[in-house]
């Protein structure tokens, strides 16, 4: 099986029509009736998607800045449902990880207490249900908070070889 290479970049408008049919077909925001508001994130440039084969296969909006408890906040994630499996999901989280260890120490989330596949695939990469807010988006629901502390991200040998930079 031939393995295809993801790259990340970030959110033009032209991915937008993509991005809206992902979360039409996707928890929570189908059971909520919402939406993800691309176009602030994008204004910010805190929105990025996955293209496989030049086709988006998924975003991540986050901020990597400090926002809450010295870390930076994953907004949205969402993948294709039929590209799911295919550790695109993994990949946009590892992204965001990194970008937001450049600036963060911690990572936070929130997860719907009906969005089970959510919390098993945060648990499954490092987070930790940290607490719960009840009703806050759906009466009868509950946000579940995930943390991660992160790791700087190491610097590079040849960054440290550079001409002219001291060590």
């Amino acid at each position: 099986m031939r393995r295809t290479a993801l790259n990340i970049i970030p959110m033009t408008g032209a991915h937008l029509p993509a991005c809206r049919r992902i979360v039409a077909r996707s928890e929570p925001w189908k059971t909520l009736g919402e939406s993800v508001d691309f176009l602030r994130a994008m204004a910010g440039r805190q929105s990025y998607v996955c293209l496989r084969d030049r086709e988006v296969a998924g975003f991540v909006v986050f901020t990597p800045e400090p926002v809450f408890a010295r870390g930076g906040y994953l907004r949205a994630i969402g993948v294709e449902p039929d590209m799911r499996g295919r550790r695109i999901g993994r990949t946009l989280l590892a992204f965001a990880e990194a970008a937001t260890a450049r600036k963060a120490p911690n990572l936070f989330l929130c997860a719907s207490s009906f969005n089970r596949g959510a919390q098993a695939f945060y648990r499954k990469c490092g987070f930790v249900r940290v607490g719960r807010i009840e009703g806050l988006l759906r009466k009868g629901a509950a946000e579940i908070i995930y943390w991660k502390r992160l790791r700087r991200p190491a610097r590079r040998q040849n960054a440290l070889r550079t001409p002219g930079r001291k060590i």
